[in-house]
């Protein structure tokens, strides 16, 4: 792995008190919490205000906080970024300066963008882009590839952000970039953002999701039981997750035996046939994938 100096500025704990406001007075022993995991699985900074300054005071100790006092440029679209090129001589003289949306960035010659942000507003330039059209992970990456250093998220990207999470898994996982942080934790940071919310996020959220390693499709089964590779870009254990053999109406023979013998139970390949066959009803009865704990009673009755 590289190593590139990628400075994560996360604003979770700013878009939160945006977006739910006095409701989060209850919360803040669990938003303090947010703040020391959000540092420690990645953020190289966590924004904060100072209104949230005074009423999450006293801070998690050995976390680096950042007042937003830049310049922030904000643009709608491609055309915006011209017109201030066009209307400024020397945008270094800004110092600081922080750019949020370029949300169409992705329609248009991004590299050439990136490369004359970089020229027109120097080396600390952030780049703070949206998510309208869900390719602020996407475009984030490109600009990190292309140089760029500074990137604005927040966790599960709420508020139309970069997800934090995804930030972190490709630069290390896809983009083989050395960076700080435990990914492992993504699991308990989750929990404690969605005990926040009050709600429960997407199973299938990149990363996060607590249903990504769930595999039940025969064909995939079998890949992963030869090379977890085939279908599997990471080990779940880099992010403290399990891989999970759903058995359901898609499955084969191959899957059913991979699944019994994780639950440790001795069968005989006369049965298998049945209890599949059996399996495949009931999951089909029951519209989802079948448990640990229904494996067993069919097992039970088809195979003893």
């Amino acid at each position: 792995m590289r190593d590139d100096k990628i400075e994560i500025i996360d604003k979770t704990i700013v878009v939160l008190k945006e977006l739910y406001g006095d409701k989060l007075k209850s919360k803040k022993p669990q938003l303090r919490e947010l703040i020391k995991l959000l540092y420690i699985i990645g953020s190289e900074y966590i924004e904060i205000t100072q209104e949230l300054y005074e009423e999450l005071s006293p801070l998690p100790e050995n976390v680096k906080f950042k007042m937003c006092t830049n310049k922030i440029i904000e643009m709608k679209n491609n055309y915006d970024l011209y017109e201030i090129f066009n209307k400024e001589s020397n945008m270094n003289a800004y110092g600081n300066l922080r750019i949020v949306g370029l949300d169409d960035i992705m329609f248009y010659d991004y590299k050439k963008i990136f490369s004359n942000i970089r020229t027109n507003f120097g080396e600390n330039i952030e780049v703070c882009i949206k998510n309208t059209y869900e390719c602020a992970t996407a475009m984030t990456l490109e600009w990190i590839k292309l140089g760029g250093k500074k990137v604005i998220t927040s966790f599960a990207g709420i508020g139309g952000y970069a997800p934090l999470e995804e930030i972190l898994g490709s630069i290390s996982f896809l983009e083989k970039i050395n960076i700080r942080g435990n990914h492992k934790l993504f699991p308990k940071v989750l929990e404690l953002f969605e005990e926040i919310i009050g709600s429960k996020l997407n199973g299938n959220m990149p990363f996060i999701g607590t249903d990504i390693f769930n595999v039940e499709s025969g064909i995939h089964v079998n890949g992963i039981a030869k090379n977890p590779s085939t279908y599997e870009p990471y080990d779940p254990s880099e992010i403290g997750r399990e891989r999970n053999i759903i058995i359901g109406k898609h499955s084969g023979i191959n899957a059913l035996e991979i699944k019994l013998k994780e639950l440790n139970i001795k069968y005989n390949q006369n049965y298998l046939k049945v209890m599949l066959e059996n399996v495949r009803k009931l999951s089909t009865q029951k519209r989802r994938g079948l448990n640990n704990e229904e494996i067993k009673e069919i097992y039970d009755k088809c195979c003893i």
